[in-house]
This record gives C-alpha cells, structure tokens and sequence, in this order.
C-alpha cells in the first residue's frame, strides 16, 4: 500500500494560524509598512525594505509544519533537514517537538509506518523519496511549486536527451534535489555557481579542451559519467530557486550565444534549451534592499548561517 502524502495542506489552517501570527508576525513592521516603510523616532529614522520576510514557498512550507504537528498530535514528527536556512524557525519547530533527521542522533533506518515526515521547502532529492515511501511513512511534501516547475523542465531535458545546466550551488540541498531528477531518468547534469563559472563553461563549448582540467574545476558539481566533450553538446537552463533571476538569466544567454558561436543560431535553436519559468521572489527583496540603500541609511542586517539569499544580501551591503 503506498504511504499516504499530504502536498495541499491538511485542513488544519484556521487552526495554526494563531500560533503562526505569535511566532512571526509584528505589529511594529505594520506600523512602519503602513507609515511609507519609514518610522521616525527622534533624531533616529528606521528604514524597512518594501520586499522582505518569507516569500510565498516558505510561508506555505512553514504553514504545512505547524498543521502537521497539530493534526497528528501522538506521532513522531520529523523534518528531513532544515525546513529553511532560519534558525528561528528551525528553533520554534524544534521546540514543538519536530525532529530533525539530519540531528546528531537521528537515523533514517528507525523511521517507521508510524511516522511522519515532512519535505522541506528546497524538496529533497529522488532516492531520498523513494527510501521515504519504502518505509511507509505519512509523508507532508511542503516543496516549492516554483522549485517543482524547475524539476519539470530538468526531467523533461533528460527524457529529450539534454544536460541540464544548473545555475546554483553544488552542496545546496534544492541544487541536489533538483540535480537528481536528472539522473534518476539517465540523464547529466553540471551545476554553475555564477557568472565566472558559466564562462568557462562557454569557452569549452566554443572551443572544446582538456576534459579532465574541466572535470577537476567543476568536481563534485557534475554527474556520475559525465563527459563535456560530448554532454555539452545539447544543454537545457534550469536554476536553484534562491539564486538571483538577473544573474540565471545572464548566465542562459552567456551560454546560448556560446551555442551559437559553435553551430550557428540554426543549430543553437536544437541544442539549447532556455528556462521557461523561474522565480522572481529572490530577485524582488534584493531590488527592494538596493532601493532603500540608494537613500543611504546605516544597514542592520542579520544574516543566518548557510542561508543563499544572506549571502546575496551582504554582497548588496559589503
């Protein structure tokens, strides 16, 4: 019998949504977001980005977690890892009990029928979720809508005998996930981390080296068995959702002229494959930040640990 999967809530809403606006939500940021985002106080004036907090994925990843908790109130509960890079929020769902397999101490061999799991916002990659299923366990799929339009178009490039070029990181759990959607249908995958990389990417597509000096620049970013000299040759764009939509899309048209530059635009239009849907929420809030900083306040910001989007915001600071 397959394991029951909760992926459109579990009708416990209007019961958490309490709890939700304890934890996380703030009279004061209403004051100033209905005050212009500016509060005045004395000689000190407070600026807010107008894009900021949780983007729609993750207010619904979180949403799903409490609801889980309260529908299945005598059941183990557990997290496959960090629902996001927030350690608060990590904290008040570890706080309600919520465990965490990637905890020291944990295991995903005790999992059992009896349990729940839930799949974190970033998803979690294909043999992960079969092994999830082949225990039974009651699974909540909080994964990204945006992250899974991203899986589509990956799974589609491998059945069509294409490489998906991943713009992001390569220890990144939504990078891995998505990278395993490749090769579980037998198809490659090389991930990018920015511009610079995706230009050398474009050089051997333009003029073909050394595979192993390429292999060695990219290693552990790649696919079991993957060839440049021959898996270049038919590449389709997709992104790690948390990655900035400006530098994806910069790095899809780097390398659709590299196409070109190599077979001429009849031949590119064959052997590349530009993204279709990407999610623009990552680029909004750093619009947002660069915006409030053009009137040059002192910025306060408080990154978090292993968090995509801190590291994207500090290089807007620094």
């Amino acid at each position: 019998m397959p394991p029951l999967i909760f992926r459109k809530g579990l009708d416990m809403k209007a019961e958490v949504a309490g709890e939700l606006a304890a934890a996380y939500h703030s009279s004061l940021v209403d004051e100033i977001r209905a005050a212009g985002y500016v509060r005045r106080t004395g000689r000190l004036t407070v600026h807010l980005a107008r894009e900021f907090g949780f983007c729609y994925g993750v207010d619904r990843a979180v949403d799903y977690a409490y609801q889980t908790r309260r529908k299945f109130p005598d059941r183990r509960v557990f997290l496959t890892g960090e629902i996001i890079h927030n350690p608060h929020v990590n904290d008040q769902l570890r706080a309600q009990g919520i465990r965490f397999l990637s905890d020291p101490g944990e295991s995903w061999d005790r999992l059992n029928e009896d349990d729940v799991v839930i799949l974190p916002a970033f998803g979690v990659s294909v043999s992960e979720l079969a092994a999830l299923e082949a225990r039974g366990c009651t699974l909540v799929d909080t994964t990204c809508g945006s992250v899974l339009n991203v899986w589509k178009n990956v799974r589609r490039y491998a059945r069509d005998g294409y490489t998906s070029i991943i713009h992001g990181k390569a220890t990144h759990e939504e990078a891995r996930a998505t990278a395993s959607q490749a090769t579980a249908l037998g198809g490659h995958y090389l991930v990018v981390r920015d511009e610079e990389q995706a230009a050398i990417v474009c050089e051997f597509i333009r003029r073909p080296g050394d595979a192993a000096t390429f292999l060695a620049t990219f290693e552990g970013a790649y696919s079991p068995g993957f060839d440049p000299l021959e898996h270049l040759e038919r590449v389709g764009c997709a992104n790690q959702t948390t990655m900035l939509m400006s530098e994806s899309l910069r790095i899809g048209e780097m390398i659709r002229e590299a196409m070109v530059d190599r077979y001429g635009e009849e031949g590119a239009a064959v052997r590349f494959r530009a993204f279709d849907t990407i999610c623009s929420a990552t680029q909004e809030g750093q619009e947002a930040l660069e915006e409030m900083l053009a009137t040059k306040p002192v910025p306060l910001y408080h990154p978090q640990a292993h968090e995509n989007k801190g590291e994207l915001i500090s290089t807007s600071l620094f």
